[in-house]
């Protein structure tokens, strides 16, 4: 069963056609870039399956029913990272947010202190859960909103702009987790990210939307000259660096931003992941 399938969906907000005609599926254990400019409909995307919002024509479905809120087998990071706005929290406080919400009191339950102990477990941020969120670096503080959104191993998780505003080591990171997240525990997960580039290693699949359209394919059926120079209706150049690194020419306005990116091969520190340990110790943690 495909973790999403849509079909002929269309999207249309306050009047104005975000996307129509868009049909692809998501399957189990896989990594998806959505990519895009600004205003495109990628965060849109989201807020579909999170069942915030629905289709005007078409038809969507996650995990083989209709999307609806509070969907637990679904995991969720925000664009705004909510814990910028609880920094005098505790990550081990705010994780236990992801389990039942704003009724503080989970540590007293053993299978809710549990469930939060494995959550840091899998994103290797248990040796600062105690310490307030103020004094956690950007990545730090990041990897903690990762341990929230995954309290309840989501089969699906969903991360919008997981590595903005973070610098490239942060980045570097971030992403060897969200490999190891899925490698760990079988979910897909959805990146809304600006660059291919720092996720490139671990993408498996790729949805591109843009002028009111959505393509879907791996990487190298999305990611080419041909496929943009359609979708935008213009000419775009891909130029591949001896380092792997696509630079695509013809975007630059839509793309401008200020978030850094790190190296294509960054996301490995002396050739491994710099969370690799931790898959072996979360599978022990959970049986």
């Amino acid at each position: 069963m495909s973790v999403i399938l849509m079909k002929d969906g269309a999207v249309v907000l306050g009047g104005r056609t975000i996307w129509k005609n868009a049909s692809f599926r998501i399957e189990p254990a896989t990594i998806t870039a959505v990519l895009g400019p600004n205003g495109s409909g990628k965060s849109t995307l989201l807020n579909l399956v999170l069942g915030l919002i629905a289709l005007q024509e078409g038809s969507l479905e996650v995990l083989g029913a209709a999307p609806h809120r509070g969907n637990r087998r679904v995991g969720y990071l925000a664009q705004s990272r909510a814990a910028d706005a609880m920094a005098t929290m505790t990550g081990r406080d705010y994780v236990g947010l992801g389990f039942d919400g704003p009724r503080f009191g989970w540590g007293r339950d053993k299978s809710k202190s549990d469930v939060v102990r494995r959550a840091l477990v899998l994103t290797g941020t248990a040796s600062f859960a105690d310490q307030p969120l103020r004094i956690l670096s950007g990545g730090q503080r990041q990897r903690v909103a990762l341990a929230h959104a995954t309290v309840f191993k989501p089969e699906l998780l969903l991360l919008d702009e997981p590595l903005a505003a973070l610098d490239l080591a942060a980045q570097a990171e971030i992403v060897d987790l969200i490999n190891l997240i899925r490698d760990t525990t079988g979910a897909a997960i959805i990146v809304v990210a600006h660059d291919l580039n720092p996720l490139a290693s671990i993408v498996d699949h790729v949805l591109w939307i843009a002028r009111r359209q959505v393509r879907s394919g791996t990487v190298d059926q999305v990611v080419t000259e041909e496929v943009l120079s359609d979708l935008y209706g213009h000419p775009i150049e891909i130029i591949v660096t001896s380092r792997g690194r696509r630079v695509i020419v013809g975007l630059e306005e839509e793309f401008a931003h200020p978030h850094p990116h790190p190296h294509p091969k960054g996301f490995v520190h002396g050739g491994e992941p710099a969370h690799s340990h931790l898959s072996e110790v979360y599978e022990e943690e959970t049986t």
